[in-house]
């Protein structure tokens, strides 16, 4: 089995292809999940470095994923990125709150999204050495 640097999840199919042809320029594998529920099972049986995670997501939002990724003994320790157009502070709170790394708003991803990842990355190296 392939082994992902990284699971976005993401409903949007142009977006999810932006931020996919972003990472695999930058030499990153990347595994797509278009629901909540596709990623959260995803997760668990890709076992990524990483997981970029949507907000608006169907079915399961962003927030119940990120909440139940964390819950898990096998995904717990994975660093989590959320992605949204939201700039509610209380959003940015509840995600941090629930576990997440870090926060990018879509709008600054093609300026942010690798050094995100790469600190992310990072953080995934440590808490598995």
């Amino acid at each position: 089995m392939t082994t992902f640097d990284i699971l976005l999840i993401e409903d949007s199919p142009s977006q999810a292809l932006q931020f996919r042809l972003m990472l695999e320029q930058a030499g990153y594998r990347v595994q797509v999940a278009g629901t909540g529920m596709e990623g959260w099972r995803a997760a668990s049986v890709l076992k990524p470095r990483m997981i970029l995670l949507d907000i608006d997501l169907p079915g399961l939002d962003g927030f119940q994923v990120l909440s139940r990724l964390k819950r898990d003994r096998a995904t717990k320790g994975t660093p989590v990125v959320m992605l949204t157009h939201r700039d509610h502070v209380s959003s940015v709170q509840r995600a941090i709150d629930l576990g997440a790394d870090d926060y990018l708003f879509k709008d600054d991803a093609a300026v942010a999204l690798l050094p995100v990842v790469e600190q992310a990355m990072a953080l995934a190296q440590v808490a598995h050495a």
